[in-house]
Order: C-alpha cells, then sequence, then structure tokens
C-alpha cells in the first residue's frame, strides 16, 4: 500500500499495479488517486474503464497502445472483470513486455489466486498490492484521524464497542462514523449512547447477540434474530459461517482462560478487539468445552448438508439454531 501511495506521490509510477482483496474502501481510494494523479478527471479521455465480465482482453491491449492526448500518460482501468481466471499466454506476454511507456494499466480485483501464473507475471512485472480488512489495531489508527479532523473525542471502551458492532469494513464504518458526526454536531465526545442512537448493528452484532440468546437458552429471541438478518437479505449461509467463526473463536478463548490468560492478553494473541475477547469471555461460561465443541461440529456438519443438497439454506440453518438454543 505505501508502495504505491509513494510511487503516485514521487510521479515514478510503473507501467501496471495489480490491486485487490476484500476491502472495498482501500480499493476505492487507491482507483481515484491514480484518475487524479494521472488524469485529474475521470471524464478525461486518457482515462479508460474496462468494468465487468464482459470485458475483451485484445480492447484492453488495444487502449493501452492507443498513444495519450496531449499528455505523458494514459490510464488504463480493469475493474472486476475476472479476465485473469482465463488470462492466456498472449495476455501474459503483453503486461511482461508489450505496455509501452506511455501507459499505467491498473487492474483491480476483489480475488485473486497467488498461485497462479499470471498474479506471479503481474508481481514480477509490476506491482500487487492487497487490500485486506485492517487489524484493530489499524482501523483504530484510522479511526482516531478521522476524529481529529472533526474535532471529536472517544473513550477507549467506546471505540471497543463501536469497532465490535461496526465489524473491520472500511466502507461502512466510514458511513457509520458520518452518521455520528452529524448526530452528535453539537458534542465533542462521542459516547455508547449516541452509537447505539445512529448506527446500523453490522451483523457481528446480531451474531454476538444470538449466541448470548443461545448460551441463556432464550430460542424465541435467537430466532427472531435470525429472522431480522434473514429479512434485511443476509445469506442463511453468510449467517451460518458467522456463528462458526465465533464458535472457533470462543474455543480458543475458553482454553486460553483455561490457561490463565487474562482478556487482555487473549486479544493481544488472537489481535481482536478487546471488546470481542471480553464479549467471547462472558459467552464461553455459558458454554461447556463440550458445547462448544459440538457447536462447531454441527455447523461443518450442516454446512456440508446445505452444499450437498440434503439441506435447504434457510430450513438448516433454522434447525441448527433450534438445536442450540433448547434447553435441556
Amino acid at each position: 500500500m505505501k508502495n504505491v501511495r509513494h510511487d503516485l506521490d514521487s510521479g515514478n509510477i510503473k507501467k501496471l499495479y495489480l490491486i485487490y482483496g476484500e476491502e472495498e474502501y482501500l480499493k476505492k481510494n487507491i482507483k481515484n488517486q491514480f484518475i487524479k494523479t494521472i488524469t485529474g478527471d475521470k471524464e478525461n479521455m486518457n482515462c479508460s474503464l474496462f468494468e465487468g465480465k464482459n470485458t475483451e482482453l485484445k480492447e484492453v491491449m488495444n487502449m493501452c497502445d492507443t498513444l495519450p492526448f496531449f499528455s505523458e500518460r494514459r490510464l488504463v482501468l480493469m475493474e472486476n472483470t475476472g479476465v485473469l481466471k482465463k488470462a492466456d499466454d498472449k495476455f501474459s506476454e503483453y503486461i511482461k513486455n508489450g505496455i509501452p511507456d506511455t501507459t499505467c494499466l491498473v487492474i483491480i480485483e476483489s480475488e485473486m489466486d497467488k498461485r497462479s501464473k499470471i498474479y506471479k507475471t503481474i508481481k514480477s512485472s509490476g506491482y500487487a498490492c492487497e487490500c485486506a480488512h485492517p487489524k484493530a489495531a489499524e482501523l483504530t489508527k484510522w479511526i482516531l484521524g478521522m476524529l481529529g479532523k472533526e474535532g471529536k473525542n472517544i473513550t477507549k471502551p467506546v471505540m471497543e464497542y463501536f469497532l465490535a458492532l461496526s465489524g473491520n469494513d472500511m466502507e461502512k464504518i466510514a458511513v457509520e462514523l458520518e452518521k455520528l458526526f452529524c448526530y452528535t454536531l453539537e458534542k465533542d465526545v462521542i459516547e455508547k449512547e449516541d452509537i447505539d442512537a445512529i448506527c446500523s448493528p453490522e451483523i457481528n452484532g446480531k451474531i454476538f447477540a444470538m449466541i448470548d440468546a443461545m448460551g441463556e437458552k432464550k430460542q424465541k429471541e435467537t430466532l427472531e434474530l435470525y429472522y431480522d438478518l434473514i429479512n434485511t437479505r443476509e445469506a442463511p449461509l453468510k449467517i451460518l459461517y458467522m456463528i462458526s467463526r465465533q464458535f472457533n473463536i470462543m474455543l480458543q478463548v475458553k482454553e486460553l482462560v483455561s490457561q490463565g490468560y487474562s482478556s487482555k492478553d487473549i486479544a493481544g494473541k488472537l489481535s481482536m478487539s478487546p471488546f470481542v475477547i471480553g464479549g467471547a469471555v462472558k459467552q464461553c461460561r455459558n458454554f461447556s468445552f463440550k458445547a462448544i465443541r459440538k457447536a462447531v461440529n454441527d455447523a461443518i456438519d450442516t454446512e456440508e448438508a446445505i452444499k450437498n443438497g440434503r439441506l435447504e439454506e434457510k430450513t438448516g440453518v433454522e434447525m441448527l439454531l433450534i438445536r442450540f438454543s433448547r434447553k435441556a
């Protein structure tokens, strides 16, 4: 990431960049920086965007070979085309030796197989930058910077609470922060009550509440939270993945607690927010080792049954939740 920004700031721009990963906010930010630095305007005739699955590599190469109009450089952007999965030797050779000095080709994708030949070619011929969701410490630093620009403060526990609810998606966090800034216009310090009043709980927050309800054997509340997520068009398999992930965290936390580690030590060891770990420690009190392991295994079995067509998605996850929250 720093290397890309250094190239843009210094003007020492390479002919080829691959920007990939799950963090849309970072990818969008880098894309806009390329546009601003090279052409100054998205509508400039020296900026060409190829988007979507119908992109033809031949058209991309033809555009790269086109000289810029009254400018030193042409910017060619390929965004979410997926064509690298079927890139042939001709395109590999082109990006290795054929891109003219007057062109900067930027390829933006959500997924990339690092074992593929095309990835290795791009990495050796240009620069590959992965945009992954940042860790809690990096997010905290970024959020504090945004708060500082607005003249706002926040306590550490409230920051941890905000991160636990909003997740680690920077675009989602940016939206929630903007809502908070508008809501707390007359305040200098953002409080937990402000977050509860204005922020939309991320799926993480509802999964957290769902597992709380399971531990307390509140079956009705567990299912209501599940239906809420379904009504907001969350995919049952995604919900299942998040439940499984939380039980896996709990399994690690329970093991580390049994070894005498504090919540703070566990947060550092697992590179997670202390608020998330503190919540997992509390949740573990309602589940034995055996119950947590069974939950993890049952979630795996349910996912397999759904993917093999033996269970319908929504019903399969619902049945699992009923078992998890059933009173002994």
